[in-house]
């Protein structure tokens, strides 16, 4: 049965609300080591970050919220936004906005984008505690082998991963923002989806399995995929990164989906 999330409604008034603490990525071991569950989000002040425009406040408004089980907020900034920390194999960032989530220390998933409301952001965090997409994912891999390099095809598959979720991230700041389009954005991005259905379970498999056996590799994959959208969206589409969307930059990159690189 999946949790029932907001404490108000499920668990009467026992549940207490959470502060959101700041941390420097350095800290931020120490922090979700310390506490049952533990909620990170991951985001920059810099205004060359549209889409975390607004993500601070939903954030801390779903951190005000009582909730069961307990949960423990923080949020790591940094600034540019597209130069990502390195979080010491504790876990890999490709896109920000993003809220991984955290028992004893372990990474059980991660809820990303900007959501529609706090409340939403809480039944997401449920989501993924009670069914947890790393363990999942886990179970679901093939059995360990040797380590060996990633043949062409498999980087083919991660790289599609990466673009997966950057525009399941896109899709969500841009239907939060213009929400009488949001239907065409997740349709978009579900048609998109579907067409690449078999490389993405690989993806999947992959991003578990073989992170740990090379981190440093997939690191630089991230990046290298990361830099191949960012270019694919500035100089292709013409679509600034240095402000928030407009609507017709978000119609431009639902429609364009086809181009990408």
């Amino acid at each position: 049965m999946r949790w029932m999330l907001l404490a108000i409604v499920a668990w009467g008034g026992t549940a207490t609300a959470a502060a959101v603490k700041e941390l420097r990525p350095d800290e931020l071991a120490a922090f979700v080591a310390a506490h049952e569950y533990a909620v990170v989000q991951m985001t920059s002040s810099d205004p060359g970050c549209g889409y975390c425009k607004g993500a601070d406040k939903l954030f801390d408004q779903a951190a005000a919220l009582p909730h069961k089980p307990a949960l423990a907020f923080a949020r790591v900034q940094w600034t540019p936004w597209r130069q990502i920390p390195d979080f010491a194999g504790l876990i890999e960032i490709g896109w920000v906005p993003q809220q991984p989530v955290f028992h004893k220390g372990k990474l059980l998933g991660r809820v990303d984008g900007q959501q529609k409301s706090a409340a939403s952001l809480l039944v997401k965090i449920d989501e993924v505690i009670a069914d947890p997409p790393v363990a999942r994912l886990t179970r679901e891999a093939p059995s360990a082998k040797p380590a060996v390099p990633l043949s062409d095809a498999e980087k083919g598959a991660v790289r599609l991963g990466i673009r997966r979720d950057f525009l399941d991230g896109v899709s969500r700041a841009c239907g939060g923002r213009f929400s009488e389009r949001a239907a065409n954005y997740q349709q978009a991005v579900q048609t998109w989806r579907s067409t690449n259905e078999a490389r993405l379970k690989q993806a999947n498999l992959l991003l578990i399995s073989r992170s740990g056996e090379d981190a440093k590799a997939m690191a630089a994959l991230v990046d290298e995929e990361k830099q191949t959208l960012q270019a694919w969206q500035a100089n292709r589409l013409g679509i600034s990164m240095r402000t928030a969307p407009q609507v017709a930059d978000c119609d431009k990159i639902f429609a364009s989906l086809t181009s990408l690189p």
